[in-house]
């Protein structure tokens, strides 16, 4: 039985195309969730652009809620558990020169690890006050950041430095671009199916 509540932020880091930005507040919308937050975008009005509410295809909401940051520390705030995220092998193809210390997981496996240990326990079903009284229980809720780096370079070492996992969206090892509101959709949708649709 899931005993946890969950609090999640998505997270995008120097946005350079406005556009990305109303199509993944459109993508955690269709998922259940409404938290946008932008580090340092190119555009410092990019919420409000015409072109960004278009693309948004009626999540407004999220859009006239979302927060632009100066870093990512600012962005994080309270959340307890950071997913950076990226593509396995690519970021290492496309500049050898970086270090990638967090080795990928794949958001599927890493959110069902997460899940098993923070937010499930073994209930008698047939004790009431058991039940009620795991329910309540604060500490077992998920401050959860999922964040994602820039089109052009992705996430830096120091952003990487400050999750506590990598999380790597399996792709063509022939090409593996992937656009980052494509990220937030195939993330946001295993993040949901995991926690389930009653807890939003």
């Amino acid at each position: 039985m899931r005993l946890c509540h969950h609090s999640t932020r998505f997270i995008l880091i120097s946005t350079q195309h406005n556009e990305n930005v109303g199509a993944a507040a459109r993508a955690i919308k269709t998922m259940g969730f409404d938290d946008l937050a932008l580090v340092s975008p190119r555009d410092k009005k990019v919420l409000g652009r015409h072109k960004v509410i278009q693309m948004s295809s009626g999540a407004i909401d999220v859009l006239r809620n979302a927060k632009i940051y100066t870093t990512l520390h600012e962005a994080i705030e309270d959340r307890d558990v950071v997913c950076g995220t990226g593509m396995p092998d690519f970021d290492l193809y496309r500049d050898k020169s970086r270090v990638v210390k967090l080795q990928h997981v794949e958001p599927r496996v890493y959110f069902d690890e997460l899940l098993q240990s923070r937010c499930y326990k073994r209930i008698n079903i047939d004790t009431k006050d058991d039940n009620e009284g795991a329910e309540g229980n604060d500490d077992q809720a998920v401050r959860l950041a999922i964040v994602f780096g820039s089109e052009q370079t992705g996430m830096s070492e120091s952003d990487m430095a400050q999750c506590d996992v990598m999380l790597g969206i399996p792709t063509n090892p022939n090409f593996g671009s992937l656009n980052v509101a494509a990220a937030a959709q195939l993330i946001a949708y295993d993040w949901r199916m995991a926690i389930g649709w009653d807890e939003q």
